[in-house]
């Protein structure tokens, strides 16, 4: 049987220097970085450190050594019998659980540096075997769930890129999802209204059981403003983009997606797909009115129908644009 201590022991030492070769590269990496003098602030003035949990990183790098070492034990075995010949499939198996067990160990690594840490006014964000970078409060956009079975937050710039994801089993998740409630969600959501193209005032719409304005908030590199709606409902502000919203009450599109959180749909009755769960929702409301639903709720928060439905459709086509 061609499976023997010293096959064994060749295989743990291949699973070893193959561990210790990226682990080696990436801090050679992240050396040369300091010596060009790129680094960037540590975690001591940090107000918030995200880190993935140990256990995530160090149950995918066990997982990715045992590949390494069945791997190698195979071909090990494929070595040996070459000259009586050996199946090809044989020899695929030992290539995949290498190569595999290899991006493993890559990826275990790249979790274990990820970081997120929250200064008073940026984010130093260090993201799988990428450079720490700063992202300015200023370039954050919007924050937006990621729709996965164990949640998460991401946040994006004006233009849609991408700037840096968190999953919600992290550590310290909570603590930066409140650090950006305040420092970016909540000064967007409570800016004060702006004034239109001619210099007037837009004038706020209020209904019976809510409220909303247009106004300007800076957004992206360099504060850039851009015009937003938001809908004042008890404490809570909904921020939506003028342009959904004209789509929605024109008839172009069944739903409005806030910018804000918690989560949450401007939506018309008479447009919802008959079998999503907005449609359950809605049931038996005006096909003109339109219903204000919430991710986590059965029912909607708000239902605009007869003369606030009327209003705040024209309302929202005097808006500029």
């Amino acid at each position: 049987m061609w499976i023997t201590i010293t096959s064994v022991g060749i295989a743990m030492i291949a699973a070893f220097v193959i561990t210790r070769s990226v682990t080696a590269a990436t801090k050679h990496s992240d050396r040369r970085r300091r010596e060009r003098g790129e680094s960037l602030p540590n975690a001591d003035g940090a107000l918030v450190t995200v880190r993935l949990r140990t256990f995530q990183w160090v149950l995918i790098r066990v997982v990715a050594i045992v590949f390494v070492v069945v791997g190698a034990l195979l071909a090990l075995g494929a070595a040996t019998t070459i000259s009586t010949g050996i199946e090809p499939s044989f020899v695929i198996v030992a290539v995949v659980l290498l190569l595999a067990g290899i991006g493993g160990i890559v990826l275990s690594r790249s979790m274990r540096r990820t970081r997120v840490l929250a200064m008073e006014d940026h984010l130093l964000v260090r993201q799988g075997l990428h450079q720490e970078r700063r992202v300015d409060l200023a370039e954050i956009a919007a924050v937006l769930p990621i729709a996965n079975q164990y949640g998460g937050l991401q946040a994006r710039d004006a233009t849609g890129k991408r700037l840096f994801h968190v999953i919600g089993l992290a550590r310290g998740y909570a603590g930066l999802e409140a650090y950006l409630q305040e420092r970016v969600v909540r000064p967007r959501a409570v800016a004060p209204a702006a004034l239109g193209p001619d210099g007037i005032a837009i004038p706020p719409w209020r209904g019976a059981a809510c409220s909303a304005d247009w106004t300007t908030v800076p957004l992206g590199p360099g504060g850039r403003p851009r015009p937003v709606i938001r809908l004042f409902v008890g404490g809570d502000v909904v921020v939506l983009h003028p342009a959904e919203v004209r789509a929605l009450i024109d008839g172009r599109t069944a739903v409005a997606e806030s910018d804000s959180q918690p989560l949450a749909f401007l939506a018309s009755p008479a447009l919802v797909d008959p079998t999503s769960l907005a449609d359950r929702q809605l049931a038996g409301l005006p096909p003109e009115s339109l219903a204000l639903l919430y991710d986590a709720q059965d029912s909607p928060a708000v239902v605009l129908r007869d003369s606030d439905a009327i209003t705040f459709r024209a309302w929202v086509s005097g808006l500029p644009r």
